[in-house]
C-alpha cells in the first residue's frame, strides 16, 4: 500500500463521526407519508440547514430528533450509537436543544421564569433565585438581549422578545445540537444578526446547529451545508459553495413554482386604481410622535415595512378598529373607525399574524374555519341553511387554493401552509373591500406563498384594497404598488413600485433618506 494510500486511510480514521445522521427514516401517519426516505448527517461544529416546503417533513424529522414522535422505520444515529429518544426529556438529556416555531411561553410567568421553566425538580428547586437571574442575564446576553427584565412578565414583550425567552431556555440546558425550527421568523433584522453572531461562536466551539427558515438569505449567509426535503425525502444536500436561491428552490418545487416563488413569474398586472377605501388622517401612534397622512385606494396593494417595534402593528391594528392611535383618525365612507366592530361593517377584514392562537380553530373542520365568522348569510330563523354554507365552503377552498382532503377534515390535520389559507379564505367570506394582513406568509411554505400571492392580486384586481405587513422585503417588492416605512414609531417614507428595492426599505427602516423614495 502505498504512503498516499495509508495517509488516506488515517484521515478517515480520525475524521470526527456525526453528531447526528438519519438512515432511511421514515414516518407514516396511518396511510399518509410524512417522511418517506431520509438520510443525511450532521458533523460537529457546522451549522446545517433544513429546507423544503411545508408538508415536505422537516417538522416531523424534527420532532423525531427531539423525542416528541417515534419514527416508523429506519435509524437515528447520535454521537456513533443507534438512538430512539422515547420522550422529549431523553432527548435533552442527549444534548439536543430544541427552539420551535411557536413561541412556547407562558404569559403570566416573567423572563426568568419563562427560560428557567423545566431545570428544577419537581418537589424541590435546584438553583436559588439569584443563580437563576446571573444564568438567564447570561443566555439572553448571549442572544444580544441583556437589556431584557428577568422579572418583567412575558405578556408585556413583543413577539421577537418573547421568541428570545425560547431561544435563551435552550441555551440554558447543556447542548450539543442546537434545533431551531423557524425561529428567526418572529426576530426583527437586528435580533437575528445577533442571534447570527452568536451561533458563529457557537459553532466556533465546535457545537452544532439545525437551522431551518424559509428565508433564502438566512440560509445563504449561516449554513456551511444545507439539506433540502421534497415530499418527505431527502433530494440533496449542498455545501456553502454549491447553494444558491435557484438550486435550492429548483430541488424543492417544480420549475414552475420556483419562478413564481422569487417572482420570476409575478403578476405584473397594472391595476386600476379607484377611490379611496379607508384614510389615516394626521395620525400619531403615541403622543409624542410625528402624525402622518396615508391613504389607501381601491385595486391597491400598499406595503408596510418597519423594524421590530417601530409602530408599523400598531398602525395596522389601528386601521383594523383593535386600537385608538394617540391623535388623528381612520376614516372610511361608513365614518372613523373607532371599533373593530365598525371597521369590520366598514368593509376591513383583518388578519392577525399569530394564526395557532389568534385565527384558527383547531378542533373544528375546514369548513366550520371558513364560514364561522359569517354564518349569519347562512341562517334563517336561527337555524343554518347547511347546504348553502357548504357551497361556500366549497367555493372558498378553490378560491383560496386550500389543499385539504375534504370540507369536513380537521383543520389541524392541514399543513401550515394550507391553515393559513384557510384563515385568508375565511376573511374573503365576508366578502370585505380591504384585506389588513399582519405578516400573513411568515412560516409559510413556497408552494403556499404563491397561492397567497395569487389571492392577493385577484383581490386587488377585483377592486379590493389590501394593506400587507411583511417582514420579508423581497415579498414588499414583489406584490406592492408603494410600501410605507416606519421608523420611530411614525411614517419615515413611502416608496414607490419604480424605486422599490431591498436596498431603498433597508435604508428607511433605520432612517436613511431612502435614494428614490419619499420621505416624509
Amino acid at each position: 500500500m502505498s504512503v498516499a494510500a495509508t495517509n488516506h486511510l488515517s484521515a478517515e480514521a480520525t475524521a470526527p463521526a456525526p453528531i447526528a445522521s438519519f438512515r432511511a427514516l421514515r414516518r407514516n401517519f396511518g396511510e399518509t407519508i410524512a417522511l418517506a426516505d431520509c438520510s443525511f448527517a450532521i458533523e460537529p461544529g457546522e451549522i446545517h440547514a433544513l429546507v423544503g416546503e411545508n408538508g415536505s417533513g422537516k417538522s416531523t424529522l424534527i420532532k423525531i430528533l427531539s423525542g416528541i414522535l417515534p419514527q416508523s422505520g429506519g435509524e437515528l444515529v447520535w454521537n456513533g450509537q443507534v438512538a430512539n429518544f422515547d420522550n422529549p426529556r431523553a432527548a435533552q438529556k442527549a444534548g439536543i436543544a430544541t427552539v420551535f416555531q411557536e413561541t412556547l411561553v407562558l404569559d403570566q410567568l416573567s423572563v426568568r421564569d419563562n427560560v428557567v421553566l423545566g431545570l428544577d425538580h419537581l418537589f424541590r428547586r435546584v438553583l436559588s433565585n439569584a443563580e437563576e437571574t446571573r444564568l438567564v442575564r447570561q443566555a439572553l446576553d448571549t442572544i444580544g438581549m441583556a437589556t431584557l427584565g428577568t422579572e418583567t412578565p412575558v405578556a408585556a414583550l413583543s413577539l421577537a422578545q418573547r421568541q428570545g425567552v425560547t431561544i435563551a431556555r435552550a441555551l440554558l440546558r447543556p447542548w450539543r445540537l442546537l434545533v431551531l425550527d423557524e425561529s428567526t421568523s418572529a426576530l426583527d433584522v437586528d435580533a437575528r444578526d445577533r442571534l447570527f453572531e452568536a451561533l458563529r461562536r457557537f459553532r466556533a466551539e465546535g457545537r452544532s446547529i439545525l437551522f431551518v427558515s424559509h428565508r433564502m438569505d438566512e440560509i445563504l449567509d449561516i449554513a456551511d451545508r444545507s439539506t433540502v426535503l421534497r415530499s418527505g425525502r431527502s433530494v440533496a444536500t449542498l455545501t456553502r459553495g454549491q447553494t444558491s436561491t435557484e438550486t435550492l428552490l429548483e430541488l424543492m418545487s417544480t420549475h414552475e413554482e420556483a419562478e413564481a416563488a422569487e417572482g420570476a413569474v409575478a403578476a405584473k398586472i397594472r391595476r386600476a386604481i379607484g377611490a379611496p377605501v379607508f384614510e389615516a388622517k394626521r395620525v400619531a401612534i403615541r403622543a409624542e410622535s410625528a402624525a402622518f397622512d396615508l391613504t389607501v385606494r381601491a385595486g391597491e396593494i400598499v406595503g408596510i415595512a418597519g423594524l421590530e417595534g417601530h409602530g408599523q402593528v400598531a398602525f395596522i391594528e389601528a386601521i383594523a378598529g383593535l386600537r385608538r392611535p394617540a391623535r388623528g383618525a381612520v376614516e372610511t365612507e361608513r365614518g372613523a373607525v373607532t371599533s373593530f366592530g365598525n371597521a369590520a361593517r366598514a368593509g376591513i377584514a383583518y388578519l392577525p399574524r399569530e394564526r395557532k392562537t389568534e385565527g384558527i380553530f383547531a378542533p373544528l373542520s375546514v369548513l366550520d374555519n371558513l364560514t364561522i365568522a359569517a354564518l349569519r348569510r347562512f341562517s334563517h330563523f336561527g337555524l343554518l341553511a347547511e347546504a348553502r354554507r357548504r357551497a361556500e365552503g366549497a367555493r372558498l377552498i378553490k378560491q383560496s387554493h386550500v389543499v385539504a382532503p375534504g370540507l369536513t377534515a380537521p383543520v389541524a390535520a392541514l399543513s401550515g401552509g394550507n391553515q393559513q389559507k384557510v384563515f385568508l379564505g375565511r376573511q374573503l367570506a365576508l366578502r370585505p373591500r380591504a384585506l389588513v394582513l399582519n405578516d400573513p406568509m411568515r412560516g409559510v411554505d413556497l408552494g403556499a406563498k404563491q397561492d397567497i400571492y395569487k389571492i392577493l392580486e385577484q383581490f386587488a384586481s377585483d377592486g379590493g384594497a389590501v394593506l400587507l405587513l411583511s417582514t420579508e422585503l423581497a415579498e414588499l417588492c414583489l406584490l406592492c404598488d408603494r410600501v410605507a416605512v416606519f421608523h420611530n414609531h411614525a411614517l419615515f417614507a413611502v416608496i414607490g413600485r419604480e424605486s422599490l428595492d431591498a436596498q431603498a426599505l433597508i435604508a428607511a427602516m433605520f432612517g436613511q433618506a431612502a435614494a428614490a423614495g419619499r420621505q416624509l
